[in-house]
């Protein structure tokens, strides 16, 4: 027996006994030193100028803020350690709300005491400087990581942060904010005004090294984006799941459906709903010594019946939900039948035939690019604002072009391609042939005036169409965009919005009678050539 190979063989085990012992003693030492947090985080999205429940707006007036301001209460009363954040979209879609140009509703949120709003989409909708004047009225800090602001911007827009670090009871969370990068596509002076966008993903690349480096416990992505199946241009969610594991949680809004908990990649998200008819609440245990959320719940808090209204918000707001209220009320005409909003026959259903009637009227436009701005009818009786609103819930501006026939064309063939869907957006004044099923660039024809007669090709139209239109409907029409911006189109702007437009048709009208939509013949096939053309367009769709 080798006497040194076994003595070496005790003095081992006695080391490797006080290292263990050494080390149960510091995991034990580390234990009694973690200390677990439960960190509540309220979420709401999309309140779209909705103060209080009963207002009217097309969110269904469940809730407003002043309902979902009761709930932030009671749960902050709950758990001190508590987080409140709005994903954007705030101001916009009431008329209470429209009195202020989103002012009132930028004062109410800091009111509430909310920890951080991201940018919305809407925000835009009364122009770049009214939102710039939001921004600087609005007293939590505003966050979108993926905003580029140049020197020009507006000055509210210099508050916009990418992000927050804030210590909330002892947990310290790092707050991302993203808008939806599609801006520049929804409005004509965005990059005028010295704003841009960029992608999510490189926004955040470039941010989350910055905010690792502030050591958070917790990351939240506060998002104006919300979760498709498949992302676009406004909704990049799904990337973002898939690229950044290390988000704690993610936010989204934009879309106003309710999904209060969803694994996105490695990643979880939840959105809340639209027009304040609930809260969505996650509470995260954070181990705050190792900086990891251990455990996550997710809920969705409605606003119902039983829910009270927050006395603040609702004195805050009586003055301009009253005076909004008296204003909607008024009449403006009567209409003997509903008229409908759903898609028919080239898209001339009857309540967008009477926006093309009234934009028409108040520009001198022969033609009118122009479909449905909501799924809302107008019901038989007495006609009211409150209608105009819901048929034109957005702040749309018209914008008239000068197009030769072949470039109102360019612009019809590019809408063809969402043909037979609520996206494509019919044409009226002038006459027309569709072919839905000719290869791409033939399936406008034959453009003539009302009467029959063929319209000159070097003759200009001149053409209405929606400030949402103009810039590219979302990125839909980029040739229609691009149209706009050529000189020889000469756009000029209307003073007033759609909205205002529709009102003074209703009342110029009276009565409303829609006749049947005519001009526009829709053709499943070509004509044979030996097919008499009278049996052929008998055969018309």
């Amino acid at each position: 027996m080798d006497i040194t190979k076994a003595k070496r063989g005790r003095g081992w085990t006695a080391a490797r006994t006080a290292a263990s012992a050494a080390l149960a003693f510091s995991l034990w030492a580390g234990a009694a030193a973690a200390r677990e947090a439960v960190l509540t985080v309220l979420h709401t999205t999309d309140l779209h100028g909705a103060f209080l429940r009963g207002e009217d707006g097309r969110e269904g007036n469940a809730g407003g803020l002043a309902e979902c301001a009761a709930i932030i209460r009671k749960a902050r009363a709950e758990n001190p350690c508590c987080l409140v954040l709005d994903g954007g979209d705030f101001a916009q879609g009431t008329a209470s709300s429209l009195r202020s140009k989103g002012l009132l509703m930028a004062r109410a949120l800091g009111a509430v005491g909310y920890d951080a709003v991201a940018l919305g989409n809407h925000e835009f909708d009364w122009g770049v400087d009214a939102a710039g004047a939001m921004a600087e009225a609005l007293e939590p800090p505003l966050l979108a990581a993926n905003l580029k602001v140049g020197p020009g911007a507006p000055p509210g827009f210099q508050k916009v942060k990418p992000f927050i670090v804030k210590d909330v009871e002892g947990v310290r969370v790092a707050v991302v904010g993203l808008t939806t990068p599609n801006l520049p596509n929804w409005f004509r002076d965005f990059r005028a005004s010295g704003l841009d966008t960029e992608s999510s993903i490189p926004a955040l690349e470039r941010i989350l090294p910055e905010v690792k480096a502030a050591e958070p416990d917790v990351i939240v992505v506060l998002a104006h984006q919300g979760l498709l199946v498949k992302d676009d241009e406004s909704n990049e969610i799904n990337a973002i799941g898939a690229t950044f594991p290390e988000i704690d949680l993610l936010l989204g809004g934009h879309l106003h459906w309710v999904q209060p908990g969803a694994l996105v990649g490695s990643v979880d998200y939840a959105q809340s709903g639209s027009g304040g008819r609930g809260v969505t609440r996650v509470d995260l245990t954070v181990d705050t010594v190792a900086k990891k959320v251990t455990a996550k719940r997710f809920r969705h808090l409605p606003v119902t019946a039983d829910t009270p209204a927050d006395g603040t918000v609702a004195a805050m707001a009586r003055a301009d939900c009253e005076a909004a209220e008296a204003e909607l009320a008024k009449p403006l005409g009567h209409a003997p039948r509903p008229l409908a909003a759903t898609q028919a026959g080239g898209g001339l259903s009857p309540v967008q035939q009477l926006l093309a009637r009234a934009i028409r009227n108040a520009t001198g436009a022969e033609a009118v690019m122009q479909g449905v701005s909501a799924a809302a009818r107008i019901p038989a009786g007495e006609v009211s604002v409150r209608d105009a609103w819901r048929v034109v819930p957005y702040e749309n501006r018209v914008g008239v072009l000068h197009l030769t026939p072949a470039e109102l064309r360019l612009a019809m063939e590019e809408d063809m391609a969402f043909w037979g869907t609520d996206r494509y957006v019919p044409v009226s004044g002038i006459g027309y042939d569709l072919f839905p099923n000719a290869p791409e660039g033939e399936r406008v024809r034959n453009l003539r005036w009302p009467d029959g007669r063929p319209i000159h090709g070097r003759q200009r139209i001149a053409v209405a169409a929606s400030s949402y239109l103009l810039a590219g409907g979302g990125g839909r029409f980029p040739r229609l965009a691009g149209l706009a911006g050529l000189p020889g189109s000469r756009l000029e702007w209307a003073p007033k919005t759609l909205r205002d437009m529709l009102a003074d048709e209703i009342k110029r009208t009276g009565t409303l009678e829609i006749p049947p939509g005519d001009g526009i013949r829709v053709h499943s096939r070509e004509r044979r050539p030996w097919e008499r053309v009278e049996n052929f367009e008998g055969g018309l769709e």
